[in-house]
């Protein structure tokens, strides 16, 4: 590493050439931006992204700087890393207020990152429609997104390549129905077949990604995805300035721990499909790894809370759009409900039933009374 490379590495907050203000990364022209003088300047996207070697792990540059403070939130235990110059006043995540860290923990610094292509204004105009369709939340929540309130979070992620080669063999069953007779009577029988299956499944998994964290809910976390690898580049800290970088908390052993599992899962299911079964039994699977890498990246994500009740609501924005027109992108998170709108629902659903029985029970009696009214005529003539 070239000593001008180290510099840049450590300048997480670049500043304007012209005028010596803060830079900050403009997701819309993809370069840095001077708020003071309006200058901007160019940003180099590297695409040749490489896998890292488990064996580099103890020789990865950790994130380290003269330039960079970090901010640990006192209610949920959020990490996060900022430039020296930004006031973090309060956590992305919960709105809760932050304590400065005296000294940043010594972790491994990305190697690939996906660049923010949402500015802010876009992430509040993509929710505020996301909050006009949920008709039950309150009225405030609905009709206003306030701009600042949108904050860009890169989040951590540890993605995992491996080759795999699996033997296996056992006892695997396939569920089947008979006819049988007893005492008379037919009955329909569930059984299982069955029979012993041997082979190797050779399987590989690329780019298997493990949250660094769990600030926020997998479930949520898998919506927002996939980010394609076509918008991964080599990490450059210019594409943080002006965002909040969050710390990993998950060990990268650990996550591979973790993707071992539904690796694992992933291949049984795939035997398991080979042999058109649908009972384990004793099957037996040797699991080996021939190869395997991975990428620590930091992905964009915009995140909104709202207090309702005395309780927190977050909504989360995916920071890459999902169409080429650059007008859609994913949103999901919890939204307050209004009891009342609740209630007036549930009153205008008793009150159509009930207006609807009565109708029917009216044209019931109604027509009684013409049926007899026939029979009488007919007894008259």
């Amino acid at each position: 590493m070239t000593e001008q490379t180290k510099v840049q590495q450590d300048a997480l907050q670049p500043q304007c050439p012209n005028c010596g203000a803060n830079l900050t990364y403009d997701p819309t022209t993809g370069k840095l931006l001077c708020d003071h003088c309006n200058s901007t300047v160019g940003v180099e996207q590297d695409f040749f992204v490489e896998e890292r070697s488990f064996e580099e792990l103890r020789h990865l540059p950790t994130w380290k700087s003269n330039s960079i403070c970090t901010y640990r939130c006192q209610n949920c235990g959020a990490v996060t890393t900022v430039d020296k110059a930004t006031l973090a006043t309060t956590c992305p995540f919960c709105n809760s207020p932050v304590v400065m860290e005296e000294n940043l923990p010594s972790i491994l610094q990305p190697n690939v990152v996906v660049p923010f292509e949402l500015s802010q204004k876009d992430a509040s105009a993509v929710l505020a429609k996301w909050r006009k369709g949920k008709l039950y939340a309150p009225r405030n929540f609905r009709k206003s997104t306030k701009e600042q309130n949108v904050k860009g979070v890169f989040v951590p992620c540890w993605t995992f390549d491996a080759v795999t080669s699996s033997p296996y063999s056992g006892k695997v069953g396939q569920r089947r129905t008979r006819t049988v007779r007893r005492n008379g009577k037919t009955y329909t029988q569930t059984y299982i077949h069955w029979y012993h299956v041997s082979g190797v499944m050779d399987m590989s998994f690329d780019d298997m990604m493990i949250q660094g964290n769990n600030h926020i809910p997998q479930n949520y976390f898998n919506q927002m995805g996939p980010f394609p690898q076509s918008k991964y580049v080599v990490y450059d800290q210019k594409f943080l300035a002006g965002f909040v970088a969050e710390h990993y908390s998950l060990q990268p052993l650990d996550a591979y721990g973790k993707a071992v599992t539904t690796m694992k899962t992933t291949i049984k299911n795939a035997i398991m499909r080979r042999h058109n079964a649908d009972v384990e039994g004793s099957l037996q699977v040797n699991f080996k790894v021939l190869d395997k890498s991975f990428k620590y990246l930091m992905l964009p994500v915009y995140v909104a809370n709202t207090k309702y009740r005395n309780k927190l609501y977050s909504q989360y924005v995916s920071g890459i759009f999902t169409n080429k027109e650059k007008l859609q992108a994913k949103v999901c998170g919890k939204s307050p409900v209004s009891p009342w709108k609740v209630l007036l629902t549930v009153v205008g659903i008793a009150v159509a039933v009930f207006a609807g029985l009565w109708l029917f029970n009216d044209g019931v009696f109604d027509g009684q009374l013409n049926l007899l009214e026939q029979i009488a005529k007919g007894f008259l003539h």
